[in-house]
């Protein structure tokens, strides 16, 4: 129960001002006990004294052990307390654990046990050598735009460890796999090459705790570490203190640069950061070392692992999605569409992005699947025009450019006929993978004996048509074709061939000769 005292020192404080959290913080008791009290007239709170002194609390049977135990370990919690007794009173507690919370607190107060953290002890490390270690971590802030909205930003942070040479940038939206990796090739730019090692806190690898909860998937990134070949240092869980210096430049990068600062855009945004790092976070000296970040960089970057044209390119050829049942891919919280028959087990495709907009291709072949402009909201169903299905095309023009590429015209509009008749709803598809058949350097030599192949032989389809271009353009490198080998193209985007076996076409040919 509160005591004069408490009762005293609550409204002393309000005489001065102070708020209510400020309040409850200071006299170390529960923000409700400060409501609670906050208006009350001191007749009042003797009525409310004496009666409450007078009625006996479920926890009162069980005081004196609660006093003890709170003496030998000032920073037990409530829960605790609670799991406690029931672990040794078992269906004999009758009471809430939050009934329990507030008898706690009351205690606390009445026999002077504030709760005392136990303070961790530090040892110092010396600074790894010059080139070998970088760390990183991600943060946010929320600020204002000159029509005083509030605009939530993204930063990525890195900073060698020896140098202290911070590289800081910033996005509005939350961090994914490609954006991350995205960041890692805008850091090594910026400091001209890449350490051996960086350090990641064990669980944003996978989970960005002040990321909004968005999950940066560790196949993706895995995949980018193996193009990269740098070394990940994984720190303990929730020990933010292992990474230290890296969670001090998020800190200070959050409230010495972007704290009260007006958004106007992102591209400005970013460009301020890097002349603030040059003016003052690599421009200063560092409180520690006590030597200037970029003085000392201008000989840690001899150091550094060069990054080649090949590693800075990774991040597009590497990170990966999968096509998921419905035939959708998911990014950023929203589902992108594809042609319906294009997902199979085990199939990746790219995502590229620019400008706002969205193409998705086939992670080995290349082949395109789709074109979407980028939504910004979540869990939407993104449906745009599909890539490959030349929806910028009328069928009259798609069958008149078909017509500029072969010289029996009425036998072609036999073919296509029966195209239509056997495939009516994908016929613009169809149309479209015999098309870029047709333009293909290689396949293209080949087309005319693979269209008098596919009327011979009832093959009416675009996958037909052009497996048969394939297995005319092996034949003609190889006159020992071996049965075995499978000769027919990888899978296509936008239908679902039957496939056949090169025998069968081998037996075919011979039949022909």
């Amino acid at each position: 129960m509160t005591d004069w005292m408490v009762y005293s020192k609550i409204h002393a404080m309000k005489n001065l001002k102070f708020k209510k959290t400020k309040v409850a913080a200071q006299l170390g008791i529960n923000y409700r006990t400060v409501k609670k009290f906050w208006d009350m007239e001191p007749q009042a709170y003797e009525e409310f004294r004496v009666s409450s002194g007078t009625r006996s609390k479920l926890p009162d049977a069980y005081r004196t052990e609660i006093i003890s135990w709170l003496k030998e370990y000032p920073d037990m919690t409530t829960s605790q307390i609670y799991d406690w007794l029931v672990e040794r009173y078992g269906i004999g507690i009758d009471f809430a654990e939050r009934t329990l919370r507030d008898y706690v607190l009351n205690l606390r107060v009445k026999e002077c046990i504030p709760r005392r953290a136990v303070q961790r002890q530090y040892e110092a490390v010396e600074d790894p050598p010059m080139g070998f270690q970088g760390q990183v971590d991600l943060g946010e802030i929320w600020l204002k735009d000159s029509q005083n909205r509030r605009i939530k930003l993204y930063c990525f942070a890195m900073v060698l460890s020896h140098s202290r040479h911070k590289y800081v940038f910033w996005q509005l939206n939350p961090f994914t796999t490609e954006t991350f990796i995205m960041a890692h090739q805008k850091a090594f730019a910026f400091y001209g090459g890449r350490p051996t090692e960086i350090v990641y806190d064990q669980d944003r690898v996978m989970v960005v705790s002040e990321n909004s909860g968005d999950i940066i998937h560790t196949e993706g990134f895995q995949t980018y570490i193996s193009v990269s070949k740098f070394r990940v240092y994984l720190c303990r869980g929730y020990d933010p203190e292992s990474k230290g210096r890296i969670e001090a430049v998020v800190k200070y990068v959050k409230n010495n640069f972007a704290k009260h600062r007006e958004f106007t855009d992102i591209e400005s945004f970013n460009d301020d950061c890097l002349d603030w790092l040059e003016r003052r976070g690599n421009g200063k000296k560092h409180e520690i070392t006590q030597r200037i970040p970029a003085e000392v960089f201008a000989i840690e970057r001899d150091h550094l692992t060069p990054v080649s044209h090949y590693e800075a390119n990774a991040s597009e050829r590497s990170v990966t999605y999968q096509v998921r049942k419905d035939n959708t891919v998911l990014y950023a919280s929203n589902r992108y569409q594809v042609p319906k028959g294009t997902y199979r087990l085990g199939l990746r495709v790219v995502l590229h992005i620019k400008g706002g907009f969205m193409v998705i291709v086939d992670a080995e072949t290349g082949a395109l699947y789709a074109r979407h402009t980028i939504s910004h909201e979540r869990g939407k169903l993104v449906k745009d025009s599909h890539a490959g299905r030349e929806l910028n095309k009328t069928l009259t023009d798609m069958y008149e450019s078909l017509h500029a590429y072969f010289e029996n015209t009425p036998r072609l509009k036999l073919f296509l006929e029966e195209v239509k008749n056997d495939k009516p709803r994908y016929i613009r598809d169809q149309l479209g993978v015999i098309i870029s058949t047709c333009q293909h350097p290689d396949l293209s030599k080949h087309k005319e004996s693979a269209f008098e192949y596919c009327l011979k032989y009832g093959l009416f389809s675009a996958s037909e048509f052009k497996a048969a271009t394939e297995y005319f353009h092996e034949l003609s490198k190889s006159t020992n074709l071996a049965p075995s080998k499978p000769l027919l193209s990888k899978p296509y985007p936008l239908v679902a061939p039957s496939k056949r076996e090169v025998s069968e076409y081998s037996k075919l040919m011979e039949v022909q000769v």
